[in-house]
């Protein structure tokens, strides 16, 4: 692994399936989206980030309005990334935000929004194991969320001039959504569409017993963990510290502690600033942070594999 090219990153996210939930905006069912609505027992949105996360998708685009800053308080910590648009528009609009930003980073998304928070785990999975340019998951004869888009289309969806929303722009590409079958009703229930929804809760896959864990780098003070890599990998797409901190819904002064904190531990600089200028300074990883970072998704990565092992011998009777 050591031998792996520091600029694995930029390939690797490219190859990546992110995922996009769109969090305000006017929709058919109401007004505006309610991602704090209570299902179950958590706001929808963090109900909708953890079952996307247990399918095996790491990076999350929440686009949400600014003014209200609901979606940063119920998905705090959830290393999740924060897209705001001013005013009321459209849900396409919030969608059209989210693959502009996603377009070079990724290559494809799912997307959903969060009325729709009961579809599963194994969905998720099966749509990002399937293949086609549009991917649509269907239970009982009917599609419903999310839909998986590749990359490749988001150019077309995001000139797409006409008012049928996402359904529209998605008929304008002239091709046909692949229908991947699941047995999974959540995928068709609404919040907006009574209390019947309430019975999907009972057999959801996040009542599933499962394994999570943070995973730090320790000397005397803890000081790299997956909101700091989250951190750097922000702060190397856009060069502005401050801007990655907006993007995870933190204070600039927080961005500014998790760095001291990592490179008054690490005894070196992680990060080089340039301050001042027309365009107000700029921020770029140093090698020895690329290195730091490299090493970190590597031993994450091989640690994640080895503690679902672990789960499987230990609860495999749960």
């Amino acid at each position: 692994m050591k031998n792996k090219p520091i600029t694995y990153i930029v390939a690797e996210v490219r190859e990546m399936i992110a995922a996009l939930i769109i969090a305000a905006g006017k929709n058919a069912h109401a007004d505006s989206f309610e991602p704090e609505r209570i299902v179950g027992s958590i706001p929808a949105i963090k109900r909708i980030v953890m079952t996307f996360q247990r399918g095996g998708i790491e990076r999350i685009v929440v686009v949400c309005d600014k003014e209200k800053g609901r979606a940063e308080k119920l998905a705090a910590n959830m290393n999740v990334i924060f897209l705001h648009r001013q005013g009321s528009a459209e849900m396409f609009d919030y969608v059209k935000t989210g693959l502009a930003y996603l377009e070079d980073k990724c290559g494809s998304a799912i997307i959903t929004h969060t009325d729709v928070p009961l579809f599963s785990v194994k969905t998720v999975q099966a749509l990002m194991k399937s293949e086609g340019d549009i991917r649509l998951p269907c239970c009982n004869g009917k599609t419903g969320h999310p839909v998986l888009l590749d990359a490749a289309l988001f150019p077309q969806i995001l000139s797409y001039p006409g008012e049928g929303g996402l359904a529209g722009a998605l008929n304008a590409t002239g091709l046909q959504p692949r229908l991947i079958d699941v047995a999974d009703q959540g995928v068709l229930a609404n919040v907006h569409d009574g209390e019947g929804y309430a019975g999907l809760l009972v057999e959801h896959s996040l009542l599933d017993i499962h394994p999570a864990v943070r995973i730090r780098l320790v000397r005397e003070k803890a000081f790299y963990g997956p909101g700091a890599h989250q951190l750097l990998l922000l702060l190397d797409e856009s060069g502005s510290l401050r801007e990655a901190c907006r993007q995870m819904g933190i204070s600039y002064g927080k961005g500014r502690s998790i760095i001291s904190t990592m490179e008054q531990q690490l005894g070196y600089p992680v990060i080089d600033t340039q301050q001042g200028g027309k365009t107000g300074g700029h921020s770029a990883i140093t090698e020895k942070g690329r290195v730091l970072m490299r090493d970190y998704s590597a031993f994450y990565a091989d640690a994640k594999q080895c503690l679902l092992e672990l789960f499987d011998k230990h609860f495999s009777s749960r």
